[in-house]
């Protein structure tokens, strides 16, 4: 089986754990980058066509699917019969590197990476397209992760409460983790949130030496290549800024007495195994438990629907990213990325 030039790598993790910061990071090396969040990788193709080799009107229906679940990815392609023709293998795969290599060019780079935190759930799935592909699992201390989400997110608390951020931040590290013992330390490495602000130098000579990369100055001052792209459709604006701090252990001083129960009951087994601090919250009154279980029912109510959502493909990643205006494209966003 052919191989790509250059191996492909994953930024992965819970929503809000650092992952865009660390695509601005290692964008910033020369010979790196990584476009916005794609989000349709494990929704182009059934099961048994991941590997396989691809029909011309098969690989005309991944590239115009491509295009429908992410605007920032429509109309690439003009001539479809060359580009397939100059494929080395018609495998999704090929099809892929070949869309990424256009997204990256303008930035110089060589090698692309992807950056779409929740792939933690699709680990298996990219790896059967990409044999050697490498994962990047950033992992923020769960409490904090919550928080910022319902800070960024504040017109999805209908459902996406603490309760619910908190059983998906489980939910979501636990698979990268297991996904990560089967792939082991050649193609899998963990960065935390917290050292990757607290020590940024260590953590991306590391990440540097688990890619095969020299580390690069460069990487450590993403705010140029940040505002070259702007925040992106997703709104990062954050990113613009010099590293902080300031969001370390936030939930020390932003959650209540019962949500520091609540956290503790529902991931403190995962936040353990992690190292984490866990100060002991005490018990549950009986108003905490009975306020603990209807936040239970509803998680169960609207995970078990949004999994069928996603498992029929009605429901994909990054919705948003569906329809966009095209003369909104920023220059940094690959064709901007």
């Amino acid at each position: 089986m052919s191989a790509l030039s250059e191996t492909p790598f994953f930024i992965v993790g819970h929503p809000r754990s650092g992952t865009t910061l660390l695509r601005f990071l290692l964008g910033s090396h020369p010979r790196l980058y990584i476009p916005e969040e794609t989000g349709f990788i494990p929704f182009l193709v059934k099961r048994r066509q991941l590997d396989a080799e691809l029909s011309l009107a098969q690989a005309q229906r991944v590239v115009a699917r491509i295009g429908r679940l992410n605007h920032l990815w429509r109309d690439m392609v003009t001539d479809l019969p060359a580009f397939y023709a100059a494929l080395p293998r018609p495998t999704l795969a090929f099809v892929l590197d070949d869309l990424y290599r256009r997204q990256i060019a303008a930035h110089g780079a060589v090698r692309w990476g992807d950056k779409t935190p929740l792939y933690v759930r699709y680990i298996p799935t990219i790896e059967r397209i990409f044999a050697d592909a490498q994962f990047i699992h950033v992992i923020r201390d769960g409490r904090d992760a919550a928080l910022s989400a319902l800070h960024k997110w504040p017109e999805r608390r209908t459902y996406m409460d603490l309760y619910y951020l908190l059983k998906q931040w489980v939910n979501n590290v636990e698979a990268g983790r297991a996904a990560g013992q089967r792939l082991g330390d050649a193609r899998y490495i963990e960065v935390r949130y917290e050292e990757l602000v607290q020590q940024p130098l260590a953590a991306l000579e590391r990440v540097a030496d688990f890619l095969g990369e020299r580390f690069h100055p460069a990487m450590l001052d993403h705010t140029q290549l940040a505002r070259e792209v702007g925040p992106g459709p997703q709104g990062h604006t954050e990113v613009q800024r010099p590293i902080s701090t300031g969001s370390v252990g936030r939930w020390r001083s932003q959650m209540t007495p019962f949500e520091r129960k609540m956290a503790e009951r529902i991931a403190g087994e995962t936040l353990a195994a992690l190292g984490y601090e866990r100060p002991a919250p005490g018990s549950l009154n009986a108003a905490e438990r009975a306020a603990l279980l209807l936040r239970g029912a509803r998680y169960w109510l609207t995970n078990a629907l949004r999994s069928t959502l996603y498992a029929s493909g009605i429901l994909t990643l990054n919705r948003g990213m569906r329809q966009g205006n095209e003369g909104t494209r920023k220059k940094g966003n690959k064709e901007t990325g």
